[in-house]
């Protein structure tokens, strides 16, 4: 990816991580996305984005959607 910039947003919960890390970001993605799967927390069944340069890169869809 090689970014100046990543973010891992959460659903209902908002930016998770915000930083230069993309170690730190995947690791955070990937716990939260775990936490979204399993039904875990504030963060079971929301979706779940990583972005790096404001651009997704990564995303987990939850089943915490509206539909209507």
């Amino acid at each position: 990816m090689f970014a100046d910039r990543y973010d891992v947003i959460v659903g209902n919960i908002g930016t998770v991580y915000s930083g230069t890390s993309e170690e730190d970001a995947n690791a955070q993605y990937e716990s939260y996305a775990t936490d979204s799967r399993e039904g875990y927390g504030r963060a079971g069944g929301e979706d779940v984005a990583l972005l790096a340069d404001g651009e997704p890169v990564r995303e987990h869809y939850g089943r915490c959607r509206d539909v209507g």
